[in-house]
């Protein structure tokens, strides 16, 4: 597999949801991890918008925290989606010593056909990088590099079990759930009839839909996501304004959306903290199928309160930057 082919594998394969659900899971017992739940669901509608430097940007504003080895393949993946094998290998090199060498990080160095004198220097530079910024050490302390680096393969693998042991509460759920739609399953052949022709969404709450939805977007299950949001969800007063917005991301991933679309959630929902993320959507969706006019779109998400989408549209505008598809 080529490194193209592999890049888009990757994006395609780790669950995002996942990864949120683990950040969640942390920040309630440290701080640190809190600030980056939001920032990594922002990180992930950039990538699915196909605004890879911005995402990657995004990233490069992190701590040094202990992080599973799927947000660092994440990582690689967007960086390689900007520029390549080059801009890969010096997001690799920042990487601790005990990433650089994690398992699921081989595939990574295979496909960048690195000689054994880049490997070594990386690895030296990444237990600098551990050794400065990831912990406070005595000057007494820096000649136990082999301890340190004990320690830090320690507390990464302690977080793979943690991601594992994730992964394995949601199989349980998800066969449990399957086999509680099985028993629920009309025996009559009208009754199917009228199952299929009615959402699943409109017999659940509105809050479990969206929340159901908002998770299926983030693994890329757009057509679940759509199917979700759907009835009572869309009305409710206090999950319309959300659900409507991942209803267009899932609608739009699945092209069936219209221009009116997103004009008519910016006319339903004027102070909505998404405005930004709606306008670029637009736009993306007047260039890519030559509707309305994309750059009158821009400028009105140049005006909107300084953010990636409003830095992008300025850019875009002032012939710095492409919109792309």
């Amino acid at each position: 597999m080529n490194l193209s082919k592999f890049i888009q594998s990757e994006l395609e394969t780790i669950n995002t949801a996942q990864i949120t659900k683990w950040l969640e899971d942390k920040s309630l017992s440290k701080r640190d991890y809190k600030r980056l739940i939001e920032d990594f669901k922002a990180i992930v509608i950039m990538e699915q918008a196909g605004f890879y430097e911005q995402a990657d940007a995004r990233f490069m504003q992190w701590k040094n925290l202990p992080l599973p080895a799927e947000i660092y393949r994440y990582r690689l993946a967007i960086a390689g989606k900007i520029g390549g094998k080059r801009l890969i290998r010096k997001r690799f090199s920042t990487f601790p010593a005990a990433v650089q060498n994690h398992p699921q990080l081989k595939p990574w160095k295979k496909n960048l056909h690195s000689n054994p004198l880049w490997l070594g220097g990386i690895v030296v530079a990444g237990l600098f990088v551990i050794g400065v910024t990831q912990f406070d050490f005595s000057e007494e302390a820096t000649p136990k590099k082999v301890s340190e680096q004990t320690n830090v393969e320690q507390k990464l693998a302690s977080l793979e079990k943690e991601v594992e042991q994730l992964k394995q509460k949601n199989e349980k759920l998800a066969t449990s759930e399957a086999k509680k739609t099985e028993t629920q399953k009309p025996k009559a052949d009208q009754s199917k009839e009228k199952e299929t022709e009615e959402p699943q969404a409109s017999t659940k709450d509105p809050k479990q839909a969206l929340k159901e939805a908002v998770s299926s977007v983030q693994s890329k299950e757009y057509e679940t996501a759509n199917q979700l949001l759907t009835g009572n969800v869309l009305t409710n007063k206090e999950t319309a304004g959300m659900a409507r917005f991942y209803k267009l991301i899932a609608a739009g991933k699945l092209k069936e959306t219209k221009q009116s679309d997103y004009m008519a959630y910016r006319n339903d929902f004027p102070e909505s903290g998404y405005m930004s993320d709606v306008l670029w959507m637009q736009a993306v969706y007047e260039q890519k199928n030559k509707v309305g006019n994309y750059k009158t779109t821009l400028q009105e998400l140049a005006k909107q309160p300084d953010n990636e989408w409003s830095y992008a549209a300025k850019a875009i505008l002032e012939g710095k930057s492409t919109l792309g598809d």
